[in-house]
């Protein structure tokens, strides 16, 4: 009975009762914004406005907005910018860490490409509403577990169902690269002799594995008569580089040998971690090969690395040229905090606006839809962000948010207690008498 209770109790508590924004249903103007439009090159409009309407930017300028009927958001001494995207995440496919029920983040054996990430989100996760307060309106979410993991998707973090918020349902496949030096015994009982082997029969079985998606797709392509295979269907459009292969690697010599391969089969690779990257840079650089950082906030991954490593990281690969996305790399609990690794990253000699670029417009054009996301543009999904300060000020907070034109509640379980409590504790307390002396 115990663990039945354990399910339900999980269920429960994962779910929020926020609904879901209808669509916009009449045209809104935001004037007198500082807006950052995250466009690559340009420069932040000190007093401008944007048109909204039916869920796009249907225009944008300086000062007051042409006169209309629409309804008008004064937002003088407030900043626009585009919804933040969190990137490599697992926002919605987990709940309670303890609850087994509620995790859905890895799938059955190695190699499983069919799988596919935005079928097992909830669109009901109370984590949804607490990374919108944080800015995050969209979330390129990663499968994890065996070699080839699955696919990842771009969600809105707005909706119904499922497929009301994938945005990008197949953004690219995830493989987790082996690594290539050996782990310390502190870490694994298994000895450098052992990993190796480890590693090469690994490498030796991802090899044949796409060798085999290969062949299956140039044998259905003489003879679709042949038995469909729903693993090597879904590498089509990676095969033949139409979409990326997200490769998690963090080594050096993990990031090299991932971008090697790849290459030499035609794919478009993207590296997740890139903690090593530098050494690497002119390869990356060479092959035009963009990094996700895998959060800011962190310590070192070298003992040989400085302090601050991780801080500066996105400012050195800036430098030389190398385009990169910014994610959190935590739990997707701690994803509304993601701002606060871009500010950091800004704080340790990243330009402000290519902070803000890497956690809106990089993010977007990685999972395919820099054309519709992740700038501020005329013709572009109206999915923003009004903040009350600098978007990389800590202090700052989000006081309206709109996901493809639609108004998003800004409210969450957590801002719920803190009604409630403020509540309790502002109630006039009667005065206990005194109690005589004895």
């Amino acid at each position: 009975m115990m663990p039945i209770t354990s399910i339900l109790c999980g269920a429960l508590l994962a779910q929020n009762t926020i609904t879901p924004a209808p669509p916009q249903a009449a045209p809104l103007v935001i004037e007198h914004a500082t807006i950052h439009t995250a466009v690559l090159g340009a420069s932040v409009i000190q007093d401008g406005f944007v048109v909204i309407d039916g869920g796009k930017i249907v225009s944008m300028g300086t000062g007051a907005a042409p006169a209309s009927a629409a309804a008008c958001i004064d937002a003088t001494g407030l900043h626009l910018t585009p919804g933040f995207i969190s990137t490599a995440t697992t926002l919605g496919l987990i709940e309670t860490g303890q609850v087994r029920a509620t995790d859905d983040r890895t799938e059955t054996g190695r190699f499983h490409p069919e799988v596919e990430a935005w079928l097992a989100i909830n669109p009901d996760s109370n984590l949804l509403p607490v990374a919108r307060m944080g800015g995050v309106l969209l979330a390129l979410v990663f499968p994890q577990g065996g070699v080839v993991s699955g696919q990842a998707s771009l969600i809105r973090l707005d909706g119904w169902t499922n497929d009301e918020i994938a945005a990008v349902r197949d953004a690219g496949t995830v493989v987790r690269w082996p690594a290539t030096e050996p782990a310390p015994h502190w870490y694994t009982t298994r000895n450098a002799d052992q990993q190796e082997k480890d590693r090469r029969a690994t490498l030796r079985a991802l090899d044949d594995f796409f060798d085999a998606a290969k062949a299956y797709t140039r044998a259905r392509a003489a003879d679709p008569a042949l038995p469909v295979d729903l693993r090597f269907e879904r590498m089509r459009d990676l095969l033949d580089g139409t979409r990326p292969l997200f490769i998690e690697a963090a080594s050096a010599g993990q990031i090299e040998s991932a971008i090697l391969w790849s290459l030499a089969r035609s794919m478009k690779p993207i590296i997740v971690g890139g903690q090593g990257a530098l050494a690497v840079a002119d390869l990356l650089v060479k092959y035009k090969v963009p990094v996700i950082v895998p959060g800011v906030l962190r310590l070192p991954r070298f003992a040989h690395d400085d302090y601050d490593a991780p801080y500066t990281l996105p400012a050195r690969l800036a430098a030389r040229g190398i385009e990169f996305a910014i994610a959190t790399g935590d739990e997707p609990s701690n994803d509304r905090n993601i701002a606060h690794h871009a500010a950091v990253a800004a704080a340790f000699g990243l330009a402000p606006e290519e902070a803000l670029a890497s956690i809106t417009r990089v993010p977007a054009q990685l999972a395919g839809v820099g054309d519709a996301y992740g700038v501020i543009a005329a013709g572009h999904s109206a999915t923003l962000l009004l903040h009350d300060g600098d978007p990389l000020e800590v202090t700052t907070n989000v006081r309206q948010a709109w996901i493809d034109g639609r108004s998003i509640e800004l409210k969450s379980h957590q801002t719920d207690l803190k009604a409630k409590y403020e509540h309790k504790y502002q109630r006039p307390q009667p005065v206990p008498a005194a109690t005589p002396a004895p």
